[in-house]
């Protein structure tokens, strides 16, 4: 096997995370004809922690941070700039995706995710004087629509100043530019690096930067790696792997998600701990289509929407629900756990000469029996954060019979 093939093994969904340690359940794998006459195949995961999908909308938090200040959101900010005075659907979708995607606008979201940082106001501003002239201004003049972006722009500043003096970000860093994943890596590698910190053994072809590295570490969405190796850091966030420089709203949300509820992202007087988190009514933390196949081909390869309308399909939701559900607190800590393990990148090093496996390597390759190939899995799932296409015994198997 060689070093493509290894990368392309790592190579995998964001917000997956993976533990051989916990939760087992007896794979299953049931294929069936539907009436649309796809094959189709249903899984049932050992490892259910590698398909946990989460968002913070599925959940109840049971120890929410306790903010400093004004709550102000980005469409609060938004929606005072907007000095046309025409927030429409479409200039609202618009806006968001591109304040969303800027320097600019990820650090406004930086802020109200730490939530503990109150704003810094320049001490000639007196905001109150200015709300006041803009409640005495006509409602649709230019007068107050002008004030009121002022009003906006100044407490964007405040809140990238609290960045600054809290030293997150520096002040020559931010411009009215894109937040690529470069940028994203930096910041955030400041704020949880130490919590969380970079274990190494990320080679990529297009950047020797830690801050980079550390996050296709974590596993952070929206820095997938292709099959070659490349992340093209200087693009935005993006869900799929290559060079396309596209807004793409949805990475940069995911990425949110996944800080506030995988990592320890609720920051505390002495660090980061963990939100505590229980699932709300009726929500599952998989997407059952994840975990089906049309012709040997991944679902959001081949979207046949049709099996959703059979028997087999609805039986194997009651399956996945009746198994996951109850099960959730064991596969969010399994997956947090495996956010901060190491990845394997070069199996070449990371396995086959690595001298924490040389004992179970030599014991499979003298008689390459079941019993040791199970150990040599075991012994890998427990110290790498293997991703879904890693995290088999027979890829284990393949690479033991095939990489020097």
């Amino acid at each position: 096997m060689n070093r493509n093939i290894s990368l392309l093994l790592f190579t995998a969904c964001s917000f997956i995370v993976t533990s051989i340690l916990g939760v087992t359940f007896t794979p299953t794998s049931v294929s069936a004809k539907s009436a649309t006459s796809n094959r189709v195949t249903y899984k049932m995961p050992e490892h259910f922690e590698k398909y946990l999908f989460l968002n913070t909308d599925m959940v109840t938090i049971a120890n929410p941070q306790v903010t400093q200040g004004e709550a102000y959101s980005q469409e609060d900010y938004l929606i005072d700039v907007d000095t046309g005075g025409s927030y429409t659907t479409k200039t609202r979708f618009d806006d968001n995706t591109k304040f969303l995607t800027s320097k600019k606008g990820f650090l406004f979201n930086i802020f109200n995710w730490i939530g503990t940082l109150g704003p810094i106001y320049p001490p000639d501003v007196n905001l109150h004087e200015l709300e006041r002239r803009i409640e005495k201004a006509d409602i649709y003049s230019e007068e107050r629509r002008e004030l009121t972006k002022q009003l906006g722009e100044i407490k964007l500043s405040a809140r990238l100043q609290a960045l600054i003096e809290a030293g997150y970000v520096k002040p020559e860093e931010i411009d009215d530019g894109r937040a690529t994943k470069e940028f994203v890596a930096t910041i955030l590698y400041r704020i949880l690096g130490e919590t969380r910190p970079y274990h190494g053994g990320i080679d990529l072809k297009d950047s020797e930067d830690i801050a980079v590295r550390w996050a296709v570490e974590v596993g952070l969405p929206g820095f997938p790696v292709d099959s070659k190796g490349f992340l093209y850091p200087q693009t935005r966030l993006r869900m799929e792997a290559g060079p396309d420089d596209w807004l793409e709203e949805y990475a940069y949300q995911r990425l949110f998600d996944f800080l506030t509820l995988i990592l320890p992202g609720r920051k505390t007087a002495t660090g980061w701990e963990y939100y505590q988190l229980s699932l709300k009514p009726g929500m599952v933390p998989v997407r059952y289509t994840d975990l089906i196949e049309i012709n040997g081909q991944p679902f959001e390869q081949n979207r046949v929407y049709a099996v959703m309308d059979t028997v087999d399909y609805k039986n194997f939701v009651r399956k996945v629900n009746q198994y996951a559900t109850p099960r959730f607190q064991q596969i969010l800590d399994l997956a947090r756990q495996d956010a901060l393990k190491p990845r394997a990148w070069d199996w070449s090093r990371d396995l086959i000469h690595h001298p924490k496996f040389a004992k179970e390597v030599a014991a499979y390759r003298k008689n390459k029996s079941a019993k040791n190939l199970q150990a040599v899995y075991q012994a890998v799932g427990k110290h790498y954060n293997l991703n879904r296409r890693q995290d088999s015994a027979a890829v284990i198997k393949s690479v033991l019979d095939n990489v020097k």
